[in-house]
């Protein structure tokens, strides 16, 4: 049984050592590399425990701040980086706390505060030296976006010319800008000649975009367009996101089924998209749903109210045409009075869609989680709400499974029982509710009277759960309980190392090392196979810090003695010799 939550354990103490390995600037890249692998908490536990004290060295301690609200920004962090930011004290250099208001702007903005950003960034322009510094033309830029998001499209086109009298920049950012405003202003003709002569797909995304809103092409052009440039795209999910996103605005005067298509294919799709016009969200999924499912209806001349024609209907069309099956089931979900009815149309509509696939856990996410339709958990139907939960417990997401599990007392249809309360008690135990979730966990086990391998397995990664928030007390409870059953051998082998590592962290150490041992000898009092050698040295170990010297030794003399790879060879005779030192010295 490998504990799972060592990987990242193991990964976060090695990093805790960069320091005494690394430049800073190579600890920095070390910390981008992780984050970028998608674990951006841990990233930044790591970055609390590297970054140097702010009067410890102020040049090291800024790269690092730096580097902290990149990750928070990437990663849309918003709320803990304007508590960091707005902690600043003002005595810091002035470069710095330019860029540091930039990031806080951005942050205002992206939580669609835009009054409030516009108050800080007019604080920043009337400053008597604000020309001078490298923010000032983001500054100038981000000015116009606020107006943008608020639409106000007059201002914000005033502060563009103003811009491009005065700086008359080509660089792609300020051209995308520029292209957004004049969208916006509804000139589409000036879009179209700003952007005729580039070649980035941005540019001739936005451009097709002008065009259609021109009427130089109709929708099924702009459909079919789109189509053939999202069939040449590869890996880069937020080209795809922008092409499915025009797709979608064109597929409003096609067909529903289109637009369905289009919606479903962009919300799967987890990356921002390159408009920032147009909002494109679950709820507009929804109306298509809605839209699709009435078409449909009528033409197959089913009553409304007759629910379980519709449903049928769902049935049989989930394997041909699973886009009409989703918009009939999503119909029946939200609109059907039986609440059977909006149970079995949320499981059907679950087996429409492979969830083993990121994209359609992202749209799951996206229809349930992000909409207005259902805002409050408990309307979420409860076959969903499982699926919610366990993805939200993959992605250690203990508030959202919190969340989400509340009120959840029923056992889901096709589970065992068994399978339900262990996801309630690791739920309750991540959410901090400990007494809660050891309690399940007792019942648990009480009630395990037929012991398999896998089963026990899961148990045992709940127990690693309780020595994580460092409830060992309540672990070794549940070791003993599982050692009262009949276990396979080699289990019960690894829960005396595990109840060992427990009592160690206690600080039992005797006890520690007697469990070690025991696990080491399960297999035979002489034996020596890798887990026996890890086993000795963990009691090697704990003899050493109980202050039983003697023992200590002879275990680690035990493992030199039939060790012959040098490196370990070398960490035991230090540690014997460094019991020696420690017995001459007492």
């Amino acid at each position: 049984m490998t504990k799972t939550k060592y990987p990242a354990i193991s990964l976060f103490l090695f990093c805790l050592i960069l320091p005494l390995k690394l430049t800073a600037n190579q600890q920095l890249d070390s910390l981008k590399y992780i984050s970028a692998a998608g674990a951006p908490f841990l990233t930044l536990k790591m970055l609390d425990q590297a970054q140097p004290g702010i009067d410890e060295d102020l040049y090291e301690w800024i790269l690092w701040e730096q580097e902290r609200y990149s990750i928070l920004s990437q990663w849309q962090q918003w709320d803990e980086l304007l508590i960091r930011v707005e902690g600043l004290p003002n005595d810091l250099p002035e470069q710095f706390l330019q860029q540091a208001a930039t990031y806080q702007i951005r942050a205002y903005i992206a939580l669609e505060q835009n009054r409030t950003a516009r108050k800080l960034l007019r604080e920043q322009l009337w400053k008597a030296d604000a020309a001078s510094s490298n923010e000032y033309k983001k500054w100038r830029q981000l000015v116009i976006e606020t107006y943008l998001n608020e639409q106000r499209i007059d201002d914000a086109r005033v502060s563009m010319l103003r811009f491009q009298q005065d700086f008359g920049l080509e660089n792609k950012e300020w051209i995308m800008l520029r292209a957004r405003v004049l969208m916006q202003a509804e000139r589409f003709e000036e879009t179209i000649d700003l952007l005729s002569r580039r070649l980035d797909w941005q540019s001739l995304f936005m451009k097709l975009l002008a065009e259609y809103r021109n009427k130089q092409h109709d929708a099924q052009t702009i459909w079919d367009l789109a189509k053939k440039r999202i069939d040449t795209i590869k890996d880069d999910a937020e080209q795809l996101a922008s092409y499915w996103s025009i797709a979608a605005i064109a597929a409003q005067a096609i067909s529903p089924k289109n637009e369905v298509t289009a919606l479903e294919a962009r919300l799967s799709i987890n990356a921002t998209d390159n408009i920032n016009l147009y909002k494109i969200d679950a709820d507009q999924l929804w109306e298509a749903y809605f839209r699709y499912a009435q078409l449909v209806g009528n033409r197959s001349e089913l009553l409304v109210g007759d629910d379980q024609s519709w449903l049928d209907l769902a049935e049989n069309a989930k394997q041909i045409t699973p886009v009409k099956a989703r918009s009939l089931l999503a119909y029946l979900m939200t609109e059907s009075s039986q609440i059977d009815i909006q149970q079995q149309a949320a499981a059907i509509f679950l087996q429409t869609l492979d969830l083993q696939k990121e994209s359609n856990k992202t749209l799951i996410d996206q229809l349930f989680n992000q909409s207005e339709q259902f805002a409050d958990a408990k309307s979420i139907p409860v076959e969903i709400r499982f699926q919610l939960v366990d993805m939200a417990l993959k992605q250690a997401d203990i508030t959202e499974a919190t969340r989400l599990m509340s009120g959840l007392d029923s056992i889901p249809k096709d589970t065992r029982e068994f399978d339900w309360i262990l996801r309630q008690a690791r739920v309750l135990l991540l959410g901090g509710k400990l007494q809660q979730g050891d309690q399940k966990l007792t019942e648990l086990i009480a009630h395990y009277s037929e012991p398999n391998k896998l089963d026990t397995d899961h148990i045992l990664q709940i127990l690693f759960d309780l020595q994580t928030l460092e409830a060992d007390e309540q672990a070794i409870k549940h070791f003993r309980q599982l050692m009262n059953l009949s276990l396979e051998p080699n289990q019960r082998r690894e829960i005396l190392f595990w109840m060992a590592d427990s009592f160690k962290a206690l600080k039992q150490y005797e006890r520690a090392a007697l469990l070690y041992l025991q696990s080491a000898m399960f297999a035979g009092p002489e034996a020596m196979d890798p887990w026996a050698q890890t086993s000795r040295f963990s009691a090697a170990e704990s003899l050493q810090k109980a202050g039983l010297v003697d023992d200590a030794r002879r275990v680690y003399q035990s493992l030199l003695d039939i060790t012959k790879e040098p490196g370990r060879r070398s960490v035991l005779r230090h540690n014997i010799q460094q019991l020696w030192l420690t017995q001459s010295v007492n």
